[in-house]
């Protein structure tokens, strides 16, 4: 009863956050890239002499027929699902099924298979996240001379504008990205058992079946690639995940009822509650908040999988099995929701500049103190306006205090309280924009994934 509870709810997490990036980890496709492995080293084989053209094509041919039932039906009976591959090929190859999987040990194809998935899972995470870079892009220029409140500690600090907001995450999604798209994850290994190539002493066979699938040989493995190359791929998800949860939380932090600076898209049919009908709930922020720790988590099992024994074991497997096609699918799911959340957010900016307007006299001190630094010195000068922080009215009680206008004018004090100051945030959001265009837009119109 619990095992099909569990499945139960597995299978309808899985299909409500499904993404194309299920399908490249799906079962038919890893029998498709299995046995595409097999027929390119049987072809590989065959130039070097190792086995005829005639097998080769014969192999070549056997894959074709080969079905994943087929294959599902002998791995219950054996229990191993790579030679279960492998015995279904070799029962359709006829006498050239002798010289399937010649030479080569299971991870061989594994590891291969995993290098294949996770490229093309790299390449499909990177365009979704460049469409939420766009959206970034979009907003910090429609909104970079757009003055509101900062906020540090949860609490008003001085103004700044919207646009530099976004060209913040924007900024941190591309350091992200630079790390999601420098991992390594199209390297493999044809090396054997131990990783030692006892079982060809040569290494042309690796380097020239790896270069037909558009891989790179690792430089040196045991039976398996180090996972130490998987790891940093999930750390560098978690990144990107943990950029999009930043501007989620932003995005709900001010879509509060007493806030209403921004609100993400809501639906003209849609339901906030079940029970409050007037409410608007930013579900969809929450949701890429949730799914954000999912990812996170996972890394910390990921670096549980490098510290395998001796030349390997199997406990990684059954982990990886789980948490790259998980973590994969679930950034994936999440870039596209933050992509939608941006391109239908609301700004308000007439909830923007009100709040401005309430926090502009706390807001103000900074640019008092500036000018209270010549006359008393930084020390005493932040004590005088420290002092009043608990004031209802920060800017009367400022403009009454005696010992503050004895060194600063009444006309001082009203020019920087009436006075927005952003500082040069309009100029970063430019900065940052135009290097975004410049740099990344160029670098992945010129660089393949690795």
């Amino acid at each position: 009863m619990l095992v099909d509870l569990i499945c139960l709810v597995w299978s309808e997490a899985s299909e409500r956050y499904r993404t194309r990036i299920g399908d490249i980890f799906s079962a038919e496709n890893k029998l498709r890239l299995q046995l595409k492995i097999e027929v390119e080293l049987a072809q590989v084989q065959s130039e070097l002499g190792l086995i005829s053209a005639e097998e080769a094509e014969k192999i070549h041919d056997a894959a074709n027929q080969v079905t994943l039932s087929r294959v599902q039906q002998i791995e219950r009976e054996i229990s191993h699902d790579l030679m279960a591959m492998v015995k279904a090929l070799a029962e359709q190859a006829g006498a050239a099924g002798e010289k399937v999987h010649l030479g080569a040990t299971s991870n061989d194809i594994q590891d291969t298979v995993l290098a294949l998935q996770l490229t093309a899972a790299k390449s499909d995470l990177l365009d979704i996240l460049d469409l939420v870079s766009e959206e970034l892009v979009r907003l910090s220029q429609d909104h970079k001379s757009l003055a509101c409140i900062g906020r540090t500690h949860g609490q008003h600090a001085v103004p700044t504008t919207v646009g530099f907001k976004f060209a913040n995450y924007l900024y941190e999604l591309q350091l992200a990205k630079d790390r999601l798209h420098n991992t390594k994850v199209s390297l493999s290994k044809f090396s054997g058992a131990v990783g030692n190539y006892a079982s060809s002493h040569r290494l042309d066979i690796e380097k020239m079946v790896l270069e037909r699938l558009e891989l790179q040989p690792v430089a040196i493995s045991t039976q398996v690639v180090s996972r130490v190359l998987h790891a940093d791929f999930l750390n560098a998800m978690a990144l990107c995940a943990g950029v999009l949860e930043r501007i989620s939380k932003e995005i709900r932090n001010l879509q509060r009822s007493e806030i209403g600076e921004w609100s993400e898209p809501f639906s003209e049919k849609q339901v906030g509650s079940s029970a409050m009908p007037h409410k608007r709930n930013p579900h969809k922020s929450e949701r890429v908040s949730g799914i954000s720790r999912i990812i996170r988590g996972n890394v910390a099992v990921a670096l549980e999988n490098i510290a395998l024994e001796h030349e390997r074991d199997i406990s990684h497997s059954s982990v990886e099995r789980i948490i790259i096609p998980e973590s994969s699918n679930l950034l994936y799911y999440i870039g596209s929701q933050m992509q939608k959340i941006l391109n239908s957010l609301t700004v308000h900016e007439d909830a923007v500049s009100t709040v401005l307007q309430s926090a502009l006299g706390r807001a103000s001190s900074e640019q008092i103190l500036k000018l209270l630094v010549d006359k008393v010195g930084r020390q005493e000068g932040h004590e005088l306006l420290r002092k009043h922080a608990t004031e209802k009215n920060y800017r009367e009680s400022i403009m009454q205090d005696n010992e503050i206008l004895n060194h600063v004018s009444k006309a001082e004090l009203v020019q920087i309280f009436e006075k927005i100051d952003v500082g040069l945030a309009v100029e970063k959001v430019e900065l940052i924009v135009s290097t975004y265009e410049s740099t990344w837009k160029t670098y992945r119109s010129t660089q393949s994934v690795q």
